[in-house]
């Protein structure tokens, strides 16, 4: 069990984002859990108490009184498949996005997909009569997920990804098949979820089209974490690069390279993505994926 732990603590020191958001997701996905069990116990119903003041809500007025969740039900999981599903897909798409993206676009889309599907579900519950007297909630990482997934197939649409018993298959055609399914199922039991699902891959398919225009939206996304920040700890800086795009093919760069050494590796950096782009992610050896990884942290 300490083994366990320490595995844990080691990935979470490490600084790997999608592996600190999939702990995060669970550890809260386990608090409910232990509140359900202990409500089944005790005969009381706590997580039906405890899930509204987490999960967010498409009542104005409801949204006014808890705001906060407009972030917490994005971490929100009370299935079992619900929270696997959603954990399997962030992290393989989120290991790719944040070694060809970095860590704070990560964040940046992680979030901002989560709010563009919540909208987008606060909207239709408000607008359409079908929704009238509803008092859905949401909850969940899906919209932030698909988020994530969508961006980053919209920036290497024709990387390929190995999965059982289907074989290569490239990005774009694992986000148009989840897509797909959020469309297909939009007049069912949950279309609350698959509404918020279509917010998130609408975001992030404008993220990615955006930053290859060398607009990234992530930019306003920290310029407003780092007010607020340094409006309560002003003396601590997080220490992470400025994230523009160059405007070059969808070529970004965190910083211009302004010593020998830095060319150098923004070069090698263009190499491997070009390596990406013709052949995938796989076809990298272990060096050139460790490479990567590390300036992605810079």
């Amino acid at each position: 069990m300490a083994s366990i732990f320490d595995d844990i603590k080691y990935a979470w020191h490490r600084g790997d984002i999608t592996l600190q958001f999939v702990f995060a997701n669970l550890a809260v996905f386990l608090a409910l859990t232990l509140l359900r069990i202990s409500g089944f116990f005790f005969q009381a119903d706590i997580i039906g108490t405890v899930l509204p003041w987490v999960a967010g809500t498409a009542s104005p007025g409801g949204m006014l009184v808890k705001p906060w969740t407009l972030i917490s039900y994005m971490f929100v999981h009370v299935g079992l498949f619900h929270i696997l599903g959603n954990m399997i897909i962030l992290y393989f798409s989120g290991r790719i996005f944040a070694d060809l993206l970095n860590a704070r676009r990560f964040v940046a889309v992680y979030f901002m997909g989560g709010i563009a599907g919540f909208l987008l579900f606060f909207a239709a519950f408000n607008l359409f009569p079908v929704f009238e007297g509803s008092r859905s909630i949401i909850y969940g990482a899906s919209a932030s997920v698909i988020a994530i997934l969508t961006a980053i197939a919209t920036y290497t649409p024709n990387l390929e990804l190995r999965l059982i018993l289907l074989g290569n298959v490239k990005l774009k055609w694992i986000a148009i098949f989840f897509v797909a399914i959020d469309i297909i199922f939009l007049d069912s039991t949950n279309s609350g979820g698959h509404i918020a699902h279509l917010g998130g891959a609408a975001f992030g398919y404008f993220y990615s089209t955006s930053l290859k225009n060398g607009n990234d939206w992530a930019n306003p996304f920290w310029s407003v974490i780092d007010f607020f920040r340094d409006l309560v700890a002003p003396k601590s800086k997080m220490k992470v690069a400025s994230s523009k795009g160059s405007g070059s093919g969808g070529r970004t760069s965190r910083t211009a390279p302004k010593t020998k050494k830095g060319k150098e590796d923004q070069e090698k950096i263009d190499s491997i993505l070009d390596k990406i782009s013709q052949s995938g992610y796989d076809s990298l050896s272990k060096e050139e994926k460790e490479f990567l990884f590390k300036a992605s942290k810079k």
